[in-house]
C-alpha cells in the first residue's frame, strides 16, 4: 500500500510541478519506490527464513544487488536537498519564521534521512545473513527510531513552520497526512514482524552457505 501511495503521489506531483522541481521530485519518487518495493520483498524473504543471497545457481540474488545499488542514490539525493536547503536557510531564507520551529524541522528531516540510511544499510547486510542476531537487534532499534521520526515529520509536513514555506492547501495536508500515517503503520508493522520472526540458527546459516 505504501509503494502504491508513493506512485500515486508522484503522479499527483507531476501535474503540479515543472522544471527543476519536477525533475527532483520525480527522481526522488522513482528511487523511493524502487528502494521501498525491493526492501519489502526482501523483508518478506527474511521473515520466512529464506536467505536471498543464495539462489539455486549459487549466484547473488538480483533483487538484493539492485537494492544495494539504488538506495544509496536515494539517500544521497535527500541529503543533498537537505544540505542545499540548510545553506539557503543560513543565507537568510525563512528569516520571518520561528527559528525554534525551523530548527526542529531540520533536525527531524535530517534525522529521518539518517534513519532511512541506517535501516537500509543494516537490512542490506542482514538479508544476506538472516542468522545475524546483532544485525536483527540493530534493525529493530532503527525501525523504532524511524517510526518516531516519521510521526514528527508527518506533523511538520502537515503544519510547517509559519513564514518558512507557504501554508499548504487542505488537499496537500490530507495527502501528507495519509502518506505519513502509511509510513508510520508500515514501519511499526515491519518492527513487529521482525520481533516475532523466529531466529535462524547460526549453524544452519553456515550449512546453507556451504
Amino acid at each position: 500500500m505504501q509503494v502504491a501511495a508513493l506512485i500515486a503521489y508522484g503522479i499527483y506531483q507531476a501535474f503540479g510541478s515543472s522544471g527543476a522541481d519536477l525533475l527532483l521530485n520525480s527522481l526522488d519518487v522513482i528511487l523511493a519506490t524502487i528502494s521501498l518495493g525491493l526492501w519489502t520483498l526482501l523483508l518478506g524473504d527474511f521473515l520466512r527464513g529464506a536467505p536471498p543471497e543464495q539462489s539455486r545457481l549459487g549466484t547473488p540474488d538480483a533483487r538484493l544487488r539492485i537494492f544495494r545499488a539504488v538506495y544509496p542514490w536515494l539517500i544521497a539525493l535527500r541529503a543533498a536537498m537537505w544540505l542545499l536547503t540548510s545553506l539557503a536557510l543560513l543565507g537568510g531564507a525563512g528569516d520571518t519564521a520561528n527559528p525554534v520551529a525551523v530548527l526542529a524541522l531540520f533536525l527531524v528531516w535530517g534525522g529521518g534521512i539518517v534513519g532511512g540510511l541506517a535501516v537500509y544499510t543494516i537490512s542490506a547486510a542482514l538479508f544476506a545473513a538472516p542468522g545475524d542476531g546483532s544485525g536483527r537487534a540493530r534493525l529493530l532499534t532503527w525501525l523504532n527510531i524511524s517510526a518516531a521520526l516519521s510521526v514528527a515529520m508527518t506533523v511538520m509536513n502537515v503544519w510547517p513552520p509559519t513564514g518558512f514555506v507557504p501554508a499548504p492547501a487542505l488537499t496537500d495536508q490530507l495527502i501528507w497526512a495519509g502518506l505519513g500515517v502509511l509510513d508510520v503503520l508500515a514501519t511499526l508493522l515491519a518492527l513487529r514482524a521482525v520481533q516475532v520472526a523466529p531466529q535462524r540458527e547460526g549453524a544452519e546459516q553456515v550449512k546453507q552457505e556451504t
